[in-house]
């Protein structure tokens, strides 16, 4: 399984960063290699949100999604055809004012046909890029 960890800080509130965050079919307006995403079973703060993305080939995996609005998103693995497991959050704390760190927590299981060391450079090298593109897209919606 491969777990990445980083914080980033945004010049925006807490409740800011949520919305951005929380707004799912915006993601293929600013995560390149995200082509669709499809959000279903809607309840609440609750919801299942389907990604499909192209790195090598297509990939499509679904994420049961939980908010706790201006604070915190989390997620955990429903289904996918690449992946056996995928759990994490993001995490809002206000540092100063108008000043939010972003605390982004992954785990990811790829599967027998994914190397361990593999895996671990996919998530690691594609979350600073990820990262940067929310704290763009937020600063950018202030």
């Amino acid at each position: 399984m491969a777990n990445a960890v980083q914080e980033i800080e945004i010049k925006a509130t807490p409740k800011q960063c949520y919305d951005v965050v929380w707004a799912f079919e915006n993601y293929p307006e600013f995560i390149g290699d995200l082509k669709e995403v499809e959000i279903a079973n809607k309840k609440g703060n609750a919801c299942e949100v389907t990604y499909t993305i192209k790195v090598i080939k297509k990939i499509t995996y679904t994420l049961k999604m939980k908010g706790t609005p201006g604070k915190k998103v989390e997620w955990s693995f429903v289904k996918g055809d690449f992946m056996k497991d995928n759990f994490g959050h993001w995490e809002f704390k206000e540092i100063k004012k108008g000043v939010t760190k972003a605390t982004y927590d992954v785990s990811i299981n790829f599967g027998i046909l994914v190397p361990g060391s593999v895996s671990k450079m996919l998530v690691g090298k594609n979350l600073p890029a990820m990262l940067k593109a929310f704290k763009e897209r937020i600063e950018a919606s202030v």
